[in-house]
């Protein structure tokens, strides 16, 4: 995913996947320069309750199934 679409979904508070099935919402984006690391702050739903965690931006698959996808770059 890429940061424009992960600001979509951020200011248009789409839930997204992450690689190990949670589904959350995007809170926070915070990119280091000039190493280009990219952390994003999530809030999601675990069994405990919803817990706030911080993660790398590949483990971001995507928008999650139930919302709709942002346009692709091709359709802007």
């Amino acid at each position: 995913m890429s940061l424009r679409h992960l600001h979509r979904c951020m200011t248009d508070r789409l839930r997204v996947e992450l690689d190990d099935g949670r589904l959350a919402r995007v809170v926070r984006v915070d990119t280091e320069f000039p190493a280009n690391q990219t952390t994003v702050s999530v809030w999601a739903d675990t069994p405990k309750g919803p817990s706030l965690t911080k993660v790398d931006l590949d483990r971001i698959v995507g928008p999650a199934p139930d919302t709709e996808a942002p346009p692709s770059a091709e359709s802007a």
